[in-house]
C-alpha cells in the first residue's frame, strides 16, 4: 500500500520539572541523544521540531508556538503550520513527543493504520490503553480544524476532539517517555536489550 504524503512534528518545548529543568532531549540513551534516536528512526518523513533550534543528525525544520510555552496543542498547531507550508502535499501529520526516544519505530505502522480506516487519527496506546495524542497520526484537514480554536495553553488530550480514531497498540517501550529519573533509567536499560519480537 502507498502511504499519503506525510510530515511529522517532534514536540520538544517541555519544561522538565521533574528532570530539575534540563533538556529532557538532550539526554544520552544508548550513546545518542533521546532527540537524535528520535529523529533518526523517523527515517524519509520530513520533520519539523518544535522548539529552540540545536545541533541534530538529520535537516529538519524548526517551529516555535507563539508565545514560548504556550502547551503541546500549541506546539503542535506551530508544527503543523511550518510543515504544511513546507510540504503542500502533504495529507497526513505525524506527532511525536520528542523525549519519546523509541516512539519512531511505530511511525510506519501508525500510518498503515490511519490508511486502513475511515478514522482521522491514528493513536498509539501502551499497555493501560490509555490513548497517546503525542504519538499519534493524523489526518492533516481534520486536526487542523481542531488546531484552529484558541491553541494556546490546550492540553495534548484535546488534539482527538471530534475526531474518529482507530486505536494501534504498542509495547512499553513504545511509549517510554523520559521525563524522570526513573524513566531515564528505564530507556537506557532498554536501549542496551534487543526488541521483543511482537506477538502473532
Amino acid at each position: 500500500m502507498t502511504l499519503a504524503p506525510a510530515v511529522a512534528v517532534v514536540l520538544t518545548g517541555g519544561t522538565a520539572r521533574r528532570m530539575g529543568g534540563v533538556d529532557k532531549t538532550a539526554l544520552d540513551v544508548g550513546g545518542r541523544p533521546v532527540l537524535d534516536r528520535l529523529l533518526l528512526a523517523l527515517g524519509d518523513v520530513p520533520v519539523v521540531v518544535v522548539g529552540p533550534p540545536r545541533d541534530v543528525p538529520r535537516g529538519v525544520l524548526w517551529a516555535r508556538e507563539d508565545p514560548p510555552g504556550g502547551g503541546p496543542f500549541a506546539g503542535v498547531a506551530a508544527g503543523v503550520a511550518v510543515g504544511a507550508a513546507a510540504h503542500p502535499r502533504a495529507r497526513v501529520v505525524v506527532v511525536v513527543a520528542g523525549d519519546q526516544p523509541f516512539a519512531g519505530d511505530v511511525v510506519p505502522s501508525l500510518r498503515d493504520a490511519l490508511e486502513r480506516s475511515d478514522a482521522d487519527a491514528a493513536v498509539a496506546a501502551g499497555p493501560d490503553g490509555r490513548p497517546q495524542p503525542l504519538l499519534a497520526a493524523y489526518r492533516l484537514s481534520a486536526v487542523r480544524d481542531v488546531l484552529a480554536d484558541a491553541p494556546d495553553g490546550r492540553p495534548a488530550r484535546h488534539l482527538l476532539t471530534g475526531l474518529r480514531t482507530v486505536v494501534v497498540a504498542v509495547d512499553e517501550r513504545t511509549t517510554l517517555d523520559v521525563d524522570d529519573p526513573a524513566a531515564l533509567a528505564a530507556a537506557r536499560d532498554a536501549a542496551l536489550r534487543p526488541r521483543s519480537a511482537p506477538t502473532p
